[in-house]
């Protein structure tokens, strides 16, 4: 297990290093689209900020992978090896049970779906921390044949892009006042109307999603919870039943 947990932590140490480069390509991509710029040239400094900072950035990430290569390379290598064995009763692929497989990586969606029901309201406060959960289940749910046309997998995956991109416009947002501290700036005065408008898209389809497939209502998610949570513990009955459905047409495919 150990070998397991150093090749987790090498490989953290990298995605954290390469998720900054990626978050710096994504702000100077919008704020190469801006279209107030004022006499101050604000938007010019502000991508000649973000080059700095992603040179900054690169340059970690650079030495990560140069310090990380060989152990990440050497763990990759064995990974497949040492997951069938945990998969699979003593090492032998011929004694892996498609169906305990199957089940177990159902019960860990609906699990991870449950999640979904909080919190009882979104806003500003808990949207972007909320994302992680519909990114967790997408995460889950993609590995499935069946997931590439499934509406719910796309649906979950049109969430989590949208939250994504309000946050990359709030992170710009606050990124821009700090370095433009001139007063009346009309670059901040775009970047905050963009922002506001990007958490209003990304609002209205999170609560779209939770209204569809989970049945939910604002002034009835206390009710709609206790209902899911009953069910979780095995009372198989109506909406139940058509989410445990779901997981298992979305992930069937894998373990055939």
């Amino acid at each position: 297990m150990q070998k397991e947990k150093n090749l987790l932590k090498d490989l953290a140490a990298i995605r954290k290093k390469a998720g900054k480069v990626r978050d710096i390509d994504v702000l100077t991509d919008y704020a190469a689209g801006l279209e107030a710029d004022g006499k101050d040239n604000c938007r010019v400094w502000l991508i000649e900020h973000l080059g700095a900072e992603r040179k900054n950035d690169a340059r970690k990430l650079h030495r990560a992978i140069t310090s990380h290569a060989n152990s990440v390379r050497s763990g990759l290598k064995s990974a497949s090896a040492r997951l069938e064995k945990i998969l699979c009763a003593n090492g032998d692929k011929k004694t892996c049970d498609p169906i305990e497989a199957m089940a177990q990586a159902t019960a860990s969606a609906l699990k991870l779906e449950s999640k979904l029901f909080d919190p009882a309201h979104l806003s500003r406060n808990n949207l972007h921390p909320y994302r992680l959960k519909v990114k967790e289940l997408h995460n889950v749910l993609r590995t499935g044949v069946n997931s590439t046309h499934h509406e719910f997998v796309e649906t979950l995956n049109s969430v989590k892009d949208s939250i994504g991109e309000w946050h990359d416009w709030e992170e710009l947002l606050a990124t821009a006042k700090k370095e433009l501290d001139h007063a009346n700036c009309k670059l901040i005065r775009e970047l905050k109307s963009t922002a506001d408008r990007k958490y209003a898209e990304a609002l209205a389809q999170a609560e779209s999603m939770r209204k569809k497939y989970l049945q939910i209502d604002r002034g009835r998610k206390s009710l709609r919870k206790k209902k899911a949570l009953q069910n979780l513990h095995g009372r198989p009955q109506g909406q139940w039943q058509r989410r445990r459905t779901r997981m298992m047409f979305v992930l069937s495919a894998s373990w055939q």
